[in-house]
């Protein structure tokens, strides 16, 4: 059937562009996530210091909304239960095929790698270290689907939380310990 009409022409235009992935592109489950993340903090504009502690790739993932997508990213804080950051750390990531990537933390205790320098095979062994190499955190698991640390790494242990990543794991008075990255 052969039709002239613009508005049917218009539908199907519009019909067709969706079908093929341009626009239509809404993802109410990642809105949401973006949504979950709050505000900016009051004085850090966005850029490699801001949001520590949250899941990076929420918004530096394949779905956006930041320009830049990385791989894997995270926060890093000097000891269990403080707020300072690791400044000067290295993140190490090392993926099932032993591609290595490493990356220092900023001043905010951040790190990340861009996707276009490392796309890694998952799973995923991360460890973190001081800038001397005298301390030495490493992962007890793999990680196997998603490089945002602050995913799996809230500011609280808990059933749903390993607890931040940390760089010195302090002990309790009863040696036992409380956490690790």
């Amino acid at each position: 059937m052969r039709t002239s009409n613009p508005k049917f022409v218009l539908f199907a235009s519009f019909a067709w562009a969706c079908l093929a992935g341009f626009g239509c592109v809404n993802n109410p489950v990642h809105d949401d996530e973006v949504e979950a993340l709050g505000p900016e903090a009051a004085g850090v504009p966005p850029g490699p210091l801001h949001r520590p502690g949250q899941p990076c790739l929420v918004c530096h993932g394949p779905y956006g909304p930041a320009e830049l997508q990385f791989s894997v990213a995270g926060t890093v804080y000097e000891a269990t239960g403080g707020s300072a950051p690791a400044v000067g750390a290295i993140a190490q990531i090392e993926d099932s095929t032993g591609a290595l990537v490493t990356a220092d933390t900023n001043a905010a205790g951040n790190f990340y790698v861009l996707l276009s320098d490392f796309d890694p095979t998952y799973p995923i062994l991360p460890q973190v270290s001081s800038s001397d190499g005298g301390i030495v955190q490493k992962m007890m698991t793999y990680v196997a689907r998603n490089g945002s640390c602050g995913d799996c790494h809230a500011s609280l242990p808990g059933p749903a939380s390993a607890g931040p990543v940390v760089l010195v794991v302090l002990t309790e008075p009863d040696g036992g310990s409380e956490g690790a990255p």
